[in-house]
């Protein structure tokens, strides 16, 4: 074998071992997200009874999951881009400049995120509950960290900003049953 060719089979070979190592973060992220899902849905199941009613369980669920779908995404991006060779630590600090810039431009989004995160840590909304906001009357169907979704008896969905949610009627769960 020539020297061209040595080099070649090794340029080859480590790209290879690139595309592995890329594969094998993707399967662990998948593997980590599966387990964590599942982590928080047993959690939550078996404290239904002691601290969480159903409700809240409804409520918070998927916020946890979507957390922490964030969170494994954002660490598997940051390992890929390092596998790739790319310096990860100049695209967090651009990013973190970026952050700064759209949150000062995004205040009604962080007055939301901040409305939801007491709503939801309060008790005040649950999924099932039957609300009036604003002249309509509805059933929650979605909480979510910045929205809440509400279908009227007309079928309407309604989807509110959480940071419009400051008066606000709540008659409780739809099936009349108290919490």
């Amino acid at each position: 074998m020539s020297s061209a060719q040595l080099a070649h089979l090794r340029e080859a070979v480590q790209g290879l071992e690139k595309i592995i190592a890329i594969v094998l973060i993707l399967l662990a992220a998948a593997v980590v997200l599966r387990l964590s899902v599942f982590l928080i849905r047993r959690t939550l199941r078996a404290r239904t009874d002691r601290l969480l009613d159903e409700t809240r369980r409804r409520t918070l669920q998927p916020l946890l999951e979507s957390l922490v779908k964030y969170v494994v995404y954002f660490i598997a991006l940051v390992m890929i881009l390092r596998e790739l060779n790319v310096d990860a630590t100049a695209i967090l600090a651009s990013a973190g400049a970026v952050g700064l810039a759209v949150g000062l431009g995004a205040q009604s989004l962080m007055r939301d995120v901040i409305a939801g995160f007491f709503l939801i840590t309060e008790g005040l909304i649950h999924v099932g509950d039957v609300i009036t906001f604003d002249g309509h009357t509805g059933t929650v169907e979605r909480v979510s960290i910045r929205t809440t979704q509400i279908r009227t008896a007309g079928g309407e969905l309604w989807t509110i900003p959480n940071g419009k949610l400051e008066v606000f009627g709540n008659k409780g769960p739809a099936s009349g049953a108290p919490r």
